[in-house]
């Protein structure tokens, strides 16, 4: 999984220019956009660290030129320190802009205990995103899977996104502990059994 993410990632950038971009079938691979975002659809996903402050990723939909919405997400930006829930304001993007990223047929979020109810209309401090949530909140059609950004814009937003691990180092991790415990037991029978043995009767 890891060589193929590498191949995908290495290779060129698959542009987007669709009604039906299927990021789901793009999943890890570089995209490009082209469209115009609507800032007035972004929403704010809270609880979102970076070097140990808290602050936000940035949601916005970005409208295709082929008429596909595509959502984007674009960054994280730090939180007021003194009002938590006081958003950012960020620049307008008013023009056409070129994005490059990778596509996820899903965004890695905080466990859930229970269901989330719909977003007040104009409530754009969330604490997950799912598209339908999405959809009903904005009213717009956004494909599934979303967009992660990485190229450079002038919106004060940063992008150091830290990569999904393929997991191999933290399986041979658990593998070497649990054969340790293995051979520390076995070895502790045959101490126990050989004692057994020399015990005089």
């Amino acid at each position: 999984l890891q060589a193929q993410r590498d191949v995908a990632r290495a290779a060129a950038p698959v542009a987007l220019d669709a009604t039906d971009p299927a990021l789901a079938s793009l999943d890890g691979r570089r995209v490009l956009l082209v469209g115009r975002f609507d800032d007035a659809k972004s929403i704010f996903l809270d609880n979102r660290t970076r070097n140990g402050t808290a602050g936000f990723h940035v949601l916005t939909p970005l409208r295709l030129e082929g008429g596909a919405w595509v959502m984007v997400l674009r960054g994280w930006v730090a939180r007021d320190a003194r009002e938590r829930t006081r958003l950012p304001v960020l620049p307008a993007q008013a023009d056409a802009v070129r994005v490059e990223g990778f596509a996820q047929a899903s965004l890695a979020q905080p466990m859930v205990l229970a269901a989330q109810p719909d977003a007040a209309p104009g409530e754009r401090l969330w604490q997950h995103y799912e598209a339908d949530a999405y959809r009903r909140w904005s009213g717009l059609p956004v494909t599934e899977g979303i967009v992660r950004q990485f190229s450079d814009l002038p919106d004060g937003l940063a992008r150091d996104w830290v990569e999904p691990g393929s997991g191999a180092d933290k399986h041979r991790a658990y593998a070497f502990q649990w054969f340790a415990m293995s051979g520390t037991a076995a070895l502790a029978v045959l101490v126990l059994a050989w004692r057994a043995v020399r015990r005089p009767r």
